[in-house]
């Protein structure tokens, strides 16, 4: 009966150990943030040291600490980069596009639950299952309009030196699902309702979408280094760009604008970031605050706002925004994440890697909020499982040791 005693009182320890373990990690109070210290230089250091695993072709990195720019990191295989240097930055374009509609809305130009249809002329919607005047501008800001992700052609082919014709785009779509569920409904990313929105723009607008954020977004905020045209820009310094075969590529034209030709650097996207915290020539604190309140959720947890995406997940102590992107022809990852709370915030560009720089901001997350998703608990499951076998070794140990002190004290 004794035995049958020690055997359930070790093990009810392997399992409360066990128990203690994995609740740690799955809510992070066991996980181990990369940081070799708690400052900026720190975690660029541990930055530094994170296992490479693609090819990197140059780093801009930017670290932000209560509103203002803390730390900076570059690195190039070839032509140095600094935090001028120009990059494209895929789909973060969004983000900024979002600016460019919610100036209208300010202005009175848009109606964030008017269809987006009835400020359309060249081109409408096609009919679909579904009621086309559902698709808002709020729902494509969103991604709730339930419009389709891409047109998948090669027939999309702006030349460079041209102004991107989107119609031309759009006009290719020739199924009959163009929206896929009822609006409204869910969250669904899709590239195509931004080119609906880069198209309203020029309509409403009457210019050229480019020229219109140059004029309403980029020369307001002192953006000198951004631009949706890149060819027209010969006086910037752009960043080289790397192809998946790690050869020097061209800039990509086939993506529509709105969705991901931003060009930009690292300083100018601390500008844009830093004006969600502080006044700006562009947008009230009313629209701001507008733009920001959660637009769509999944199981319960707001993901997106009208153009940025939401971070804290289920964390009341921080209200993280940004957006990430990926590259197409040009093998890069982008991210770029700031808490409306601390004011803190992070940007990072690598050119040459697809996943790395969105990994490097789930890190900075999980250091500064204690936000830990996939990318932090993977890269602890070695600790993880260190622990837990060290903990077990040790109740086995420490348990024999009892077992026989027990038996000595009998025989006495």
């Amino acid at each position: 009966m004794k035995k049958l005693k020690t055997i359930g009182a070790i093990a009810f320890t392997i399992l409360a150990w066990t128990v203690f373990i994995g609740m740690g990690f799955i809510n992070g109070y066991l996980l181990q943030s990369i940081k070799s210290n708690n400052t900026a230089e720190g975690f660029i250091e541990a930055c530094n040291e994170y296992p490479e695993k693609e090819f990197l072709g140059s780093q801009a990195l930017v670290l932000i600490e209560g509103g203002k720019v803390a730390a900076k990191d570059f690195y190039s295989l070839n032509e140095a980069v600094d935090d001028q240097t120009v990059f494209p930055v895929a789909s973060i374009s969004k983000w900024v596009t979002a600016w460019g509609v919610m100036k209208l809305v300010q202005e009175g130009k848009l109606a964030l639950d008017a269809p987006a249809d009835q400020y359309l002329a060249k081109w409408h919607l096609p009919k679909s299952n579904y009621d086309n005047d559902e698709v808002t501008i709020r729902r494509l800001l969103s991604h709730s309009s339930g419009v389709i992700s891409d047109i998948e052609t090669d027939r999309f082919n702006p030349q460079p030196n041209t102004k991107q014709p989107i119609t031309d785009l759009l006009m290719l779509y020739k199924g009959d699902n163009f929206i896929t569920f009822e609006p409204g409904t869910q969250y669904a990313y899709s590239n195509i309702g931004y080119a609906i929105l880069q198209l309203v723009i020029e309509e409403v607008t009457k210019q050229n979408f480019a020229d219109y954020m140059q004029q309403t977004v980029f020369k307001p905020l002192q953006m000198s280094n951004s631009t949706f045209s890149v060819y027209e820009r010969a006086d910037l310094n752009f960043a080289q760009l790397y192809d998946e075969e790690h050869q020097l590529t061209s800039p990509n034209t086939h993506v529509p604008l709105a969705a991901g030709g931003l060009f930009t650097s690292v300083k100018d996207l601390s500008t844009f970031m830093l004006a969600h915290i502080e006044p700006n020539p562009v947008l009230s604190q009313q629209v701001l605050d507008l733009m920001l309140e959660a637009q769509t959720y999944i199981n319960g947890i707001a993901v997106y706002g009208l153009g940025p995406d939401f971070y804290s997940q289920s964390d009341e102590d921080s209200k993280i925004i940004g957006h990430d992107g990926v590259g197409g022809i040009a093998a890069l990852n982008t991210a770029a994440r700031i808490d409306l709370q601390s004011h803190d915030g992070i940007i990072i560009i690598r050119m040459g890697s697809y996943y790395t720089a969105s990994e490097i901001a789930d890190e900075w997350m999980f250091w500064k909020a204690g936000i830990a998703d996939r990318v932090v608990m993977e890269r602890n499951i070695p600790f993880i499982i260190t622990i837990l076998i060290i903990g077990y070794i040790l109740i086995i140990s420490i348990s024999i040791w009892l077992i026989r002190k027990r038996k000595r004290t009998a025989a006495i």
